[in-house]
């Protein structure tokens, strides 16, 4: 006969219920599969006269009887935000039990101090689903992958902003009109801030940097740059040169430090990543046993997310005094370092004689060469257009400074615009 854990949910929102709705559905099929029997035992939620996938005496607004309840096993947590989940995520293992969360802006934030307190309890936390949802992403890396040394990880970890990137490549349409879209559909938050300004996948890649290369770092460490800024003009440029654009998370070993960036990249027509669409995500690996590989699903949504954080409930089920797959006692300190990159450069100019070749000295001068350039010029009364570039590798200092020195020459009509290229 099966063992039975008992299961504790912190939230009831759309992950929740999710998961609720999957243990139903699949029971019998989780129990043959993995010989562990699972009960949802009680529910937190913050309104108790909202109907609710579970029956009305095993939802709880007190989250002492889950917390301090002896006889369930796991609690979930399915919340989201900073608190009141990690003081509930805290006293859960003090308490004795394991955690599985599907919080990556807690982890980010507040890892270290979460997977102390496990570790001084002996208990486990399962985060599988805090990092692109339905993608098995953080077992392959600690378990499949262990004996790989990875020198890079290239992930689309947000679902928001690659719909949105997708909408306005092939339809052309703006950013804000993509975003209202994605808004429609219920992909994109009322309020977007974290995914359109990449905070979201920068939560996402401290966690698999961590585990990956044992490097810990913070939000303020790294290079952050959104979508919100782009322009259709860029999206229709980066498909003239054979490109798509894509917001990107990049971890890549550099000279013994680690290199970890979130910004808008084009990525070349004939890259996995490039025809990744939509709302879903992926991850592009390098080992050096393996080579290359790439990891593709949906990151986000109610079944993808359950899938995920049923995963860690049935390991940790199976494997219940197991060590933790993350010792934030290891890990080293972030050493910050900005790798040099190819990029797409585009001056709004006011038309005049010299003023390309003007450019093109001042890049050159920072020894920024070119590959490919075009000339877009409006012939009226204005009399302004736009030059495009493809850059070189050049180091990232130079750039900003051939650009600032540009910019200060009194050529343009308004700032330029600089991505860099992936590979």
């Amino acid at each position: 006969m099966a063992s039975c854990t008992k299961v504790g949910l912190l939230g009831l929102g759309t992950v929740g219920t999710g998961l609720v709705e999957l243990l139903t559905r699949n029971a019998h099929l989780i129990e043959n599969k993995s010989g562990v029997s699972l009960e949802v035992s009680r529910a937190l939620v913050r309104d108790l006269s909202k109907p609710r996938v579970l029956s009305k005496e095993l939802i709880t607004n007190d989250p002492e009887e889950i917390l301090g309840d002896p006889d369930i096993n796991i609690v979930v947590e399915v919340m989201g935000g900073i608190e009141p989940a990690k003081s509930y995520i805290l006293r859960a293992l003090e308490n004795g039990k394991n955690v599985v969360t599907a919080n990556k802006a807690v982890l980010a934030a507040h890892g270290l101090e979460i997977f102390e307190v496990a570790a001084r309890h002996g208990r486990q936390i399962g985060f599988e689903a805090s990092v692109c949802g339905g993608i098995p992403i953080i077992r392959a890396i600690t378990g499949g992958l262990v004996g790989n040394r990875v020198e890079e990880l290239v992930g689309i970890l947000n679902g928001t902003t690659n719909y949105i990137l997708t909408r306005m490549h092939e339809e052309g349409i703006t950013f804000a009109d993509a975003l209202a879209e994605a808004q429609a559909k219920g992909l994109a938050e009322a309020d977007p801030t974290f995914d359109v300004k990449g905070i979201d996948a920068a939560h996402k890649l401290l966690i698999l940097a961590e585990i990956l290369f044992q490097s810990r770092a913070e939000l303020e460490d790294m290079v952050i740059e959104g979508i919100d800024t782009l322009e259709s003009i860029d999206i229709e440029a980066a498909q003239e040169f054979g490109f798509r654009v894509k917001l990107l998370a990049l971890a890549t070993r550099n000279n013994g430090s680690i290199d970890l960036r979130v910004h808008p990249s084009l990525v070349p027509n004939d890259h996995p990543l490039a025809s990744v669409s939509n709302e879903f995500n992926a991850v592009f690996m390098r080992g050096d046993a393996t080579g290359e590989l790439i990891f593709y699903g949906k990151g986000a949504g109610s079944m993808p997310t359950a899938s995920a954080v049923l995963s860690d409930i049935v390991e940790i089920s199976r494997n219940p005094e197991s060590r933790l797959i993350w010792d934030p006692g290891k890990s080293v300190p972030f050493a910050p370092v900005e790798g040099d990159s190819r990029y797409y450069l585009r001056f709004p100019i006011f038309d005049r004689p010299g003023l390309i070749g003007r450019i093109a000295t001042i890049l050159g001068d920072h020894s920024i060469s070119i590959t490919h350039a075009l000339a877009d010029l409006v012939c009226d009364e204005t009399n302004r257009g736009n030059v495009k570039i493809i850059t070189h590798r050049g180091n990232a200092s130079a750039v900003r400074q051939a650009l600032k020195e540009i910019e200060a020459s009194g050529v343009l009509s308004s700032p330029p615009v600089a991505l860099r290229i992936f590979h």
